[in-house]
């Protein structure tokens, strides 16, 4: 725990300390854990920040407006007081609208960017589905309606075919011991509600992978090309099977995409 402008702030550093050094921005009511698949194969050969969000897990949830610039300056105050140099932004979800803002503002102190799963603004159908969800949080209704209500929007078909996968997915939620409060969840999504990138993505400039996930409804497929287009010439597209948690669904082929585009 360290104190980052107004926020105790939960973080762990995994790996060795090296050149190229790699920080994971965890998505929208996600704390670190959600890095977990992909963790250790990062950590093989990079030094590896994890951390919790202002307004999730151990982190201080702070009453009063959010916004992505200020997620992306707790995330540079973090890197700064690590010692981190020049280090590889990797975001997901809300995590990668973090991370395009810190390519905007902070593009000298870092290397490259992965997008994973992200966008360059919520568009009001998920939007609606998260008010929901956070609704029923707000109702004190169980985990099970709270988890039920979401996870068709967050993974494919597929994923939630398997045996058991549902009830799985509940009971991580209620064993979490750290829940995410509705101070935490609303701050949150306000500040995701209110970030629109489009007019300034040419402003990135570091080289840029983005990671799209083909059944993905939050970040379909239309708006990682909208991000490559507003981005340039600088920006690769990777598409990988499932849904809007690529990282979980298909964690192997995540970290490989990230690794041969950073190493």
């Amino acid at each position: 725990m360290v104190k980052i402008n107004d926020i105790n702030m939960y973080y762990e550093l995994h790996g060795k300390s090296n050149d190229n050094p790699i920080i994971l921005i965890a998505g929208f009511t996600c704390d670190h854990t959600f890095w977990a698949g992909i963790l250790d194969q990062l950590s093989e050969k990079h030094q590896v920040l994890i951390f919790d969000n202002r307004g999730v897990g151990q982190t201080d949830s702070p009453d009063h407006p959010y916004s992505i610039d200020t997620m992306a300056d707790d995330v540079m105050a973090l890197s700064n007081k690590l010692g981190l140099k020049k280090p590889t932004i990797i975001g997901q979800s809300m995590g990668g609208a973090i991370a395009q803002n810190i390519g905007k503002r902070y593009e000298n102190q870092i290397n490259k960017i992965v997008l994973i799963n992200t966008f360059d603004r919520l568009t009001k159908a998920p939007e609606m589905a998260l008010e929901v969800r956070g609704e029923l949080q707000r109702l004190n209704l169980p985990m099970t309606y709270r988890v039920q209500s979401i996870v068709s929007w967050v993974f494919s078909s597929e994923f939630l075919s398997q045996p058991n996968q549902l009830t799985n997915l509940i009971k991580i939620a209620e064993n979490n011991p750290y829940p995410q409060s509705l101070i935490g969840y609303e701050r949150q999504l306000g500040a995701l509600k209110s970030f629109d990138s489009h007019s300034w993505l040419h402003e990135i400039k570091s080289s840029t992978l983005i990671i799209a996930g083909e059944e993905d409804i939050i970040a379909p497929l239309v708006g990682s090309k909208e991000l490559q287009k507003g981005i340039g010439n600088n920006t690769q597209i990777v598409m990988i099977a499932g849904g809007h948690a690529s990282p979980i669904e298909q964690p192997g082929m995540v970290a490989r995409a990230i690794l041969n585009f950073i190493d």
